[in-house]
């Protein structure tokens, strides 16, 4: 499909990668989402055994091998994990979010045949994780303005991969966030003894505004801050941007809450369905 050059909505960030087309957190992805033109990616990185940063989200490997490895990221060094097989058959999306909250509470739409067909289908294809060091030296090499966020999942991961921000070309393209306070506190405590990586912008995960979280946004110098649909409004994007800090929306991937994001204000939204997004977006669903 084209670049999508006459979309001007909220940046779509393809959350773990362009998911209907290669397994989630793997360059295939990554690649695909770039291709089709999103204006932003969301990755996770974790780090393994022998504290190298790898790409991944979930804290073992047993969802991306189908079980043929249980090991939780943490017991397996960077060479393993890396060689692992991650196969396509079964870890695609279908293209149609499968519940579409605008029909009513609790409702749900049946997957058409060819979409089950396309979930189940035999794909022989295998890919593989990357380390956070590689996914940074071949983004160098992608002629793209796509915008990175870099999602830390476990603590550790700031000060692994911050001498790779240090010397990396991509820097003004990454923005690095987390949900965990104390990985936060991390990242902080890090670029105070260090410096901040030139052009490199940071941000939190915070779901939904409160007082506390309000103070740690007043002192950490965030750029953009993640909120949960539903749990915010106008008024909380207004509040932020008084305090420079842009509001990037997590998931909510239903025409009800895309519907939303056209009137509140935000910059950006993860989605992990950025094709059905665009589509509905393009033919006038607003």
């Amino acid at each position: 499909m084209n670049k999508n050059s006459n979309y001007c909505g909220p940046m779509r960030f393809a959350h773990r990668g362009l998911v209907q087309r290669a397994p989630e957190n793997t360059i295939d992805a990554f690649a695909a989402a770039i291709e089709y033109g999103c204006e932003g990616i969301e990755l996770d990185v974790r780090l393994s055994k022998d504290g190298v940063a790898i790409v991944v989200h979930d804290g073992n490997m047993t969802r991306m091998t189908d079980g043929k490895i249980t090991a939780e990221i943490s017991e397996l060094t960077a060479a393993e994990l890396t060689a692992a097989e991650i196969p396509y058959a079964g870890h695609l999306l279908p293209y149609h979010p499968p519940v579409p909250y605008s029909e009513g509470e609790g409702s749900s739409r049946t997957f058409t045949p060819e979409e089950i067909a396309y979930f189940r289908a035999v794909d022989t294809r295998k890919t593989h994780l990357s380390t956070f060091a590689e996914f940074d030296k071949w983004f160098a090499g992608v002629d793209t303005d796509t915008v990175i966020e870099i999602e830390l999942c476990a603590p550790g991961t700031f000060r692994a991969i911050y001498p790779i921000l240090q010397a990396s070309p991509n820097c003004a393209r990454y923005i690095v966030f987390s949900g965990h306070w104390d990985i936060l506190e991390e990242m902080l405590d890090t670029m105070a003894q260090g410096g901040r990586p030139e052009g490199l912008r940071i941000g939190a995960n915070f779901r939904r505004l409160d007082e506390k979280n309000l103070a740690m946004i007043a002192r950490a110098g965030f750029y953009e801050v993640g909120l949960n649909d539903r749990w915010f409004d106008e008024t909380d994007v207004a509040k932020l941007k008084e305090m420079g800090v842009k509001v990037f929306s997590n998931l909510g991937d239903y025409p009800e809450w895309w519907r939303t994001l056209q009137t509140v204000g935000v910059e950006g939204f993860k989605t992990n369905y950025a094709e059905a997004y665009t589509v509905w977006y393009t033919y006038g669903k607003r």
